[in-house]
């Protein structure tokens, strides 16, 4: 099952803390790439990448239907 395609995830490198929860929770989907986070949103269900997205302690990740 994969995420929605109108659906976007966002990451604010500024307010990131790095805590890894999203690599952790969901590494087909998060990955460290040379220029930050990458995100491949389609590699989840659209459930399991908004519970990750709320896992952020920072705020940093955004869920925009």
């Amino acid at each position: 099952m994969s995420a929605s395609s109108t659906a976007k995830v966002t990451w604010d490198a500024e307010v990131c803390v790095h805590a890894g929860n999203c690599v952790k929770g969901l590494p087909a989907v998060f990955k460290v790439g040379s220029d930050g986070l990458e995100i491949h949103q389609d590699a989840a269900s659209k459930d399991d990448v908004r519970a990750v997205v709320a896992s952020c302690p920072s705020g940093a990740l955004h869920y925009d239907d």
